[in-house]
């Protein structure tokens, strides 16, 4: 692990960015509606029939179906699902496929769009693959993250490093902060903690195996690219408690390729 006073400046400025994490949270919205401004579109039914679930999600369950010359119209969307009410008030996921199906006030078949930035914003859930360095070795994570509101979301990531002296494991919760969540490069600032493993190679002298807590703050990049994709960058400072005298520290930088849903 590097010095503690190479890092003490970095350190500093990471810990100052902790009470941005709060910022927005009080104005945040779970739900990302397109059509504030603007009268929400219905669609007809053409079809003999179309399927509504609880969720944007096949694997949720059937709750009705529209049946054909019924309006639906369109309150929000996720990707490829759309959220649809009917006259009686009553409210449902319909999946693209269907809603292109439909007929609009013209009586022409319905045009959507497949995933774009607008999905990306209003996403619920991301996942990805990120490779990068921790502390001069090579580290690979695995991490998914549940979007709470537009700006906070909480993310959980594995990880290992192998280096020349050492293989580590970590695992580590974070909550993340996103002030700009409509931007589409928009930096983000994380808070999270887990443990750490640590396994010296065996051809070397050194102490047996050991697991410590952790604790970090970091800072990072989400650049949309299209569909459902966007490349993810990040920074984290870590603070490694250890049973000796002295804690340590351990710098990290990744990036990778996520997906949202």
């Amino acid at each position: 692990m590097r010095s503690k006073t190479s890092t003490l400046c970095c350190t500093r400025f990471l810990w100052l960015l902790m009470p941005l994490l709060a910022l927005g949270a009080g104005t945040a919205s779970a739900d990302g509606w397109w059509w504030d401004d603007k009268p929400q579109p219905q669609v007809q039914v053409a079809e003999p029939f179309i399927e509504w679930h609880t969720g944007p999600a096949s694997a949720y369950p059937v709750i009705r179906v529209s049946e054909k010359g019924e309006w639906l119209t369109l309150l929000m969307r996720k990707t490829q699902w759309f959220k649809v009410q009917d006259d009686h008030g009553r409210e449902g996921w319909v999946h693209i496929d269907d809603l292109l199906l439909t007929l609009d006030g013209q009586g022409e078949q319905v045009t959507l769009s497949r995933p774009r930035f607008d999905d990306f914003s209003s996403r619920n859930w991301e996942a990805g693959l990120m490779m990068g360095q921790f502390e001069g070795g090579t580290v690979t994570s695995l991490y998914g993250g549940y979007g709470m509101t537009e700006n906070l979301s909480v993310e959980l990531s594995g990880s290992q490093v192998l280096g020349s002296a050492s293989e580590i494991l970590m695992i580590n919760g974070n909550l993340v902060h996103q002030p700009f969540p409509y931007w589409r490069v928009s930096p983000f600032f994380t808070l999270g903690g887990g443990q750490i493993y640590i396994k010296p190679k065996a051809t070397l002298s050194q102490p047996g195996d050991r697991t410590n807590w952790t604790a970090h703050a970091g800072l990072g990049l989400r650049v949309y690219l299209a569909d459902r994709y966007f490349l993810r960058a990040e920074f984290k400072d870590y603070k490694i408690f250890t049973k000796r005298e002295t804690d340590e520290e351990a710098t990290e930088w990744k990036v990778g390729l996520s997906v949202f849903f």
